[in-house]
């Protein structure tokens, strides 16, 4: 089979027919839709296949200067053509790996595979770099090397769990009068610790390393008026 080609599924058996759905499970075949009378070979499928050598690869971290091992496609399939346990465990921190064979580990990209990189403190820009740095020869043809889609979604994950971030702080609140209230609100401001403040209710809150003097404003002010 020919990578790209369509074929028919014409003047397939039944059995054959039936295995088509595992196939485009495991990633060998593609369908426009599950209805579809073609079907296409994915670049897993011809690897397999193939009675010639699959594309260049990296073996092994003893057999001297190592080119880029890693194809990342449009669907987020990653295909990466190596058999060091060390870059396949760097690639599962942030993949979601599906199959293994001799030289080929198959994955993809997923929300929840990014979201567990993130976790670990891996951010957006390092998991682009790596897939930059590693890419496959074949994948330095194209202008962006990566592509385009698959780099902004990463990031976009990325802005999803940075969107809310805990603080440890204080909340000030039940201001005798608006005047008390903006007297203290200001003098936090020139001391850079308003974290967030509500203008309506009279509150604000400030950060930790605010409190003491923040504290220490209000208590002179306190004193200063008995």
């Amino acid at each position: 089979m020919e990578l790209g080609r369509e074929y028919s599924v014409q003047n397939l058996t039944k059995t054959q027919t039936a295995m088509l759905e595992d196939l485009r499970d495991y990633g060998l075949i593609w369908q426009r839709k599950q209805t579809s009378r073609r079907f296409s070979p994915t670049r897993l499928s011809t690897t397999l296949t193939s009675s010639s050598p699959s594309l260049p690869t990296t073996i092994g971290a003893s057999s001297g200067p190592q080119e880029g091992f890693i194809i990342l496609e449009t669907n987020y399939r990653v295909y990466a053509y190596t058999d060091n346990p060390l870059q396949t465990a760097v690639l599962d921190l942030f993949t979601s790996l599906k199959y293994r064979f001799p030289n080929l580990v198959v994955g993809s990209i997923t929300r929840e595979s990014v979201k567990k990189a993130l976790i670990n403190g891996i951010s957006a820009d390092q998991i682009i770099s790596y897939l930059i740095t590693h890419a496959h020869p074949n994948m330095r043809k194209n202008n962006p090397l990566l592509p385009v889609t698959v780099q902004d979604q990463i990031r976009l994950w990325e802005l999803e769990k940075n969107r809310l971030k805990s603080q440890d702080g204080y909340l000030y609140t039940a201001f005798a009068s608006q005047a008390d209230y903006e007297l203290v609100l200001n003098y936090a401001k020139e001391l850079d610790v308003v974290l967030w403040e509500n203008a309506a209710k009279r509150c604000f809150f400030g950060s930790l390393e605010g409190h003491g003097n923040i504290k220490g404003f209000i208590e002179r002010r306190t004193m200063g008026e008995r």
